[in-house]
């Protein structure tokens, strides 16, 4: 029943969403938009996505802790990665967080309990990217409301202070045990609970970041990741060639769009994302229409692309989607 509550309140979201985005389409605008679109940006688009999660199966291998044994190699780690992706553009509850490091686990000495946490280190030092390059674009974005701007500073805040936590914690790791007990002390016995063991899974996790010039590492891995990420976005912005082309709206759009499909929503991030891409460009007075092209194409190109790669992946390792759904089911 819960589930088939969070599946309902993802579609209404997305459906929500969808009509937002499209509820003033101009179908003759569109046409003629469609007539005038440029396809070369398809190909250095396709280039940057694989580039982009080279890095990323390049930087999950300094997320996790040494093997005993031999350290699994970059392709297994891309296609454990590109699997989860095709599990959540494609399935319910975003399995594909916990299809990921279960396949890992299967192809490398790591547990599925190793390989879930240093998933959740890769998405806290994803999330503070994203929150963090928000509070710098703010500043630069036009007629932004103010409550917008308020919101942007005290996520970025939020973020560097996640950031600190994790490197104190890597440092300091019997200190900030200790201070953590503390804080938790006053609260309710539930949530100190949960709060210390999150907290003290989180520093296990964070753990592997033993040195200065590992994090340095991570870091330098994670700002690569997110600038192939703006550089997509930006590439497919010239195949409207009457329209304004700028890496800050590059930025503005990935940034966006990466806040929009954290948000509940049915598989395969369907309206949010669309909505994400239009809120964007609205604010450099992008013309409607196009954005609203550029939404579709843009989600489409990424969902072929996940979707092919995935499906590719599976058929190499002669795995199929529904045993993967179960198994994660089950570890989930």
């Amino acid at each position: 029943m819960k589930k088939l509550v969070q599946l309902l309140v993802g579609c209404t979201i997305s459906a929500v969403m969808m009509y937002m985005a499209f509820k003033d389409l101009d179908t003759a605008q569109l046409k003629d938009n469609i007539a005038k679109i440029r396809w070369w940006p398809v190909v250095p688009f396709i280039s940057l996505f694989l580039l982009h999660y080279y890095l990323r199966a390049l930087r999950w291998r300094f997320l996790l802790p040494p093997p005993q044994g031999e350290m699994p190699g970059l392709r297994k780690l891309f296609d454990s990665m590109m699997l989860g992706n095709l599990s959540t553009y494609l399935l319910p509850f975003r399995l594909g967080e916990f299809i990921r490091p279960l396949v890992l686990s299967r192809w490398s000495e790591y547990s599925f309990a190793s390989s879930f946490i240093s998933v959740v280190i890769e998405r806290f030092f994803d999330l503070s990217s994203v929150l963090i390059t928000f509070a710098i674009v703010v500043p630069l974005l036009p007629e932004l409301p103010g409550w917008a701007t308020v919101g942007a500073y005290s996520l970025g805040t939020i973020a560097l202070a996640l950031l600190l936590f994790l490197v104190l914690g890597c440092l300091f790791p019997t200190f900030i045990r200790a201070v953590v007990s503390c804080v938790v002390k006053p609260l309710p016995g539930g949530l100190a609970r949960f709060v210390d063991k999150f907290s003290g899974d989180l520093l296990d996790g964070a753990a592997v970041i033993k040195t200065p010039a590992r994090l340095a590492l991570i870091v330098g891995l994670t700002s690569l990741v997110w600038m192939t990420s703006f550089l997509q976005f930006y590439t497919l912005l010239f195949m409207f060639p009457h329209e304004q082309q700028s890496i800050l709206l590059s930025v503005t759009l990935c940034v966006f769009v990466s806040l929009a499909v954290a948000l509940p929503s049915a598989p395969g991030f369907v309206g949010v994302f669309q909505m994400g891409c239009i809120a964007a460009a609205s604010l450099f007075a992008y013309p409607l229409a196009a954005a609203q092209l550029y939404s579709i194409i843009v989600h489409l190109v990424s969902f072929l692309l996940v979707v092919g790669i995935g499906f590719w992946v599976l058929a190499i390792h002669d795995l199929t989607l529904f045993e993967l759904k179960k198994a994660a089911e089950r570890d989930s």
